[in-house]
């Protein structure tokens, strides 16, 4: 299990570093834009994935999932705080690439159990 989480964190990381690249390689608009967003999924869930592994050798079924929804919930909490400060910051942040790359590195955790196939 933990080498799933670790493999995840792997994929979303490789996203955050090449798609700013793609972004900027084809001018389609703000590469901090495209980093911001990538960073606004990979840094709540590194935090928690990490909180979470610590988890994974607590037997009892229902303090585990508790802590897995509070750990959810406090992903969503904090990206949503990470957009409030970016959006109050000033910057002119280019919107449908910092959400492009949030959602990319946000849905990577779909793609990725195919690759890892059980290991």
């Amino acid at each position: 299990m933990k080498a799933q989480a670790y493999r995840l964190l792997k994929v979303q990381l490789l996203i955050t570093i090449f798609y700013p690249a793609f972004i900027t390689a084809l001018d389609w608009g703000d590469a901090i834009s495209a980093l911001t967003g990538c960073l606004f999924s990979l840094l709540p869930s590194t935090y928690f994935s990490l909180r979470m592994l610590r988890q994974m050798d607590n037997l009892d079924a229902v303090s585990w999932l508790r802590s897995a929804y509070s750990f959810e919930i406090g992903k969503w909490v904090m990206a949503g705080l990470l957009f409030a400060l970016a959006f109050s910051s000033g910057y002119r942040w280019d919107p449908i690439v910092l959400f492009a790359g949030y959602l990319l590195t946000q849905m990577s955790g779909i793609f990725s159990p195919s690759s890892v196939k059980g290991k």
